[in-house]
């Protein structure tokens, strides 16, 4: 067993401001593996722990170009997308030799995160006061639904129940409506963005202090707190926020209105006369001197009336040039864009937002556009994108070159089935030809020379 200094010497070439870092990752999904694939994008190196008998479901599902052949499970997008410039380690912890190997990566490493329950933690011997016996400086961060203590700390979590749970559920909506939840598993995103926060702030403590220490977030919680407004509400004034849609209650307009086109909209608010004043000389200038209208407060007390009135305009325009025309009279408006939209946009083209990734020879996947990070340093902040690790892809050479496993050991723990470079799970999806989605209704288009247009767009 090689010690930390001279494994760091072995990393994965990464000059990001990150380097150096080293993260071990035992996780599923999203709340742990968006974390790290952030810190990876900067420069840490990470591990991702995966299990042949107990694969992340990520991996059984929405496969590159709908192909479910040969290795499928090296052709899972979001899989891929969450955890590119990983290095990728196949391990079943129910084997002692295996779960043996994970302590000593864990001894070489900075930073053990992990999404599963306490239960499991403890199952494997993975709690904080555990491995910090093992390495006293390491920082443990657990991401779970509703944290480690309390009466509902033992719940399973998943995105649609943590959102509902904590609170945000209950102000989206329509007014008069039942609550709402987007498509997204936002408390998985919003618990990443905090952990990875908690984890420089640990990380920093760390440096001057020597100490490591244990961090839990509760996915539940990290949503809470980014919705004081419903709680001060009550808490100063005695309210339950009531659901109003797209409106707003102290604003008119305020909403997302119908544009030219299948499903086209726009999102328009004005925040004072003069913003009313733009909107309503180009839309219709026949009302600027309505008095059911000529007020914020008259225009909320008319709201209805002003939303159809709008609607029936704005279905004359396409919406992204009703948006740079309104924008450029400096009315805040913004037009919906689906995902097709977002990948041809030419602001986001300019700044570099997608990030070029690469993809393993044997998942038969080019080199294709992905979500970057939403922000710009003056400095660099990581090296080259590294494609997103096949299956137990690094099995060897982190156990050879890291641990120091002979190739006796290696070979005795293949053999024992502790590591493994295939997954022997049938995928459950069912695949659904274009086609027949389009005609159903459940896509609203699809193209079929997708392939040649990213490419041709991109220059890749």
């Amino acid at each position: 067993l090689l010690n930390i200094q001279q494994t760091r010497g072995l990393m994965m070439g990464n000059n990001g401001i990150l380097s150096g870092i080293r993260v071990v990752e035992l996780s599923q999904l999203i709340a742990i593996p968006y974390a790290t694939k952030l810190m990876s994008d900067m420069g840490a190196e990470t591990i991702r722990l995966e299990s042949a008998k107990r694969p992340d479901a990520y991996r059984l599902s929405d496969f590159y170009d709908e192909r479910l052949d040969g290795d499928y499970w090296n052709r899972a997008i979001n899989f891929n997308e969450q955890n590119r410039n990983k290095l990728g380690l196949a391990l079943e912890l129910d084997n002692n030799n295996a779960l043996d190997q994970l302590y000593d990566l864990i001894s070489i490493s900075d930073v053990f995160a992990c999404n599963f329950t306490p239960r499991v933690m403890k199952k494997f011997g993975l709690e904080y006061d555990n491995l910090k016996k093992i390495k006293p400086d390491i920082i443990v961060v657990s991401s779970t639904g509703y944290g480690h203590s309390g009466p509902w700390s033992s719940f399973g979590a998943i995105g649609f129940g943590t959102e509902a749970a904590s609170g945000l559920s209950s102000a989206t909506g329509y007014e008069d409506g039942p609550p709402a939840q987007p498509e997204i598993p936002y408390p998985d995103y919003t618990a990443a963005e905090h952990t990875v926060f908690a984890l420089m702030a640990a990380i920093i403590h760390r440096s001057k202090t020597g100490e490591g220490q244990f961090i839990e977030v509760s996915q539940s919680e990290c949503v809470t707190s980014t919705i004081p407004e419903i709680i001060l509400d009550y808490t100063a004034n005695k309210n339950v926020t009531k659901r109003i849609g797209n409106s707003h209650p102290e604003i008119s307009p305020h909403g997302c209105y119908p544009c030219k086109g299948r499903d086209k909209w726009i999102t328009i608010a004005t925040q004072s006369e003069k913003e009313w004043n733009s909107l309503v000389n180009l839309l219709f200038p026949e009302i600027v001197t309505n008095t059911k209208f000529d007020s914020n407060e008259s225009r909320i007390v008319n709201r209805k009336e002003l939303d159809e009135l709008i609607s029936i305009k704005t279905m004359e325009w396409d919406n992204l040039e009703l948006m740079e025309i309104l924008q450029g009279r400096g009315v805040s408006a913004g037009a919906v864009l689906n995902g097709k939209e977002l990948l041809f946009n030419q602001h986001l083209f300019e700044r570099n937002f997608f990030e070029i990734v690469p993809h393993q020879p044997q998942s038969q996947i080019p080199k294709l556009p992905y979500p970057g990070k939403p922000w710009k340093m003056s400095k660099p902040t990581q090296g080259n994108m590294k494609p997103p690790p096949s299956f137990g892809q690094h099995n060897e050479t982190i156990l050879k070159n890291y641990l120091g496993l002979s190739n006796k050991s290696y070979q005795e723990l293949q053999d024992q089935g502790a590591i493994s470079e295939k997954i022997d799970i049938v995928a459950k999806e069912i695949i659904v030809s274009r086609e027949e989605r389009a005609k159903e209704g459940s896509v609203y288009s699809y193209d079929p020379n997708f392939k040649s247009t990213i490419k041709s767009y991109f220059d890749i």
